[in-house]
């Protein structure tokens, strides 16, 4: 068992940033893209989102990544889908 699903002994779902930077314009990350959020979660193979979670000062939209045991998926697409409204 991976440090990951020690997580889900106690919690059915992960919220984290989507990622640890300011969101960026048309013109792309630059030099600051970063994965740091999702690619563990590419690697264990836990089912994630990312969902939009409002906006900066500015009016640059931001998201939120939730993350789910392997195998529920559509409990994870039932949660994102009932958060959305609420956080956006």
């Amino acid at each position: 068992m991976s440090a990951v699903d020690d997580l889900f002994a106690e919690y059915d779902v992960l919220a984290t940033p989507t990622t640890p930077n300011p969101p960026h314009g048309h013109q792309g990350p630059g030099d600051v893209m970063s994965v740091a959020l999702t690619w563990a979660f590419n690697i264990t193979g836990h089912p994630a989102i990312s969902i939009p979670a409002g906006r900066t000062g500015t009016g640059v939209p931001v998201g939120l990544q939730l993350v789910a045991r392997p195998g529920r998926e559509a409990d994870l697409l039932s949660i994102a889908a009932a958060a959305e409204p609420i956080i956006s």
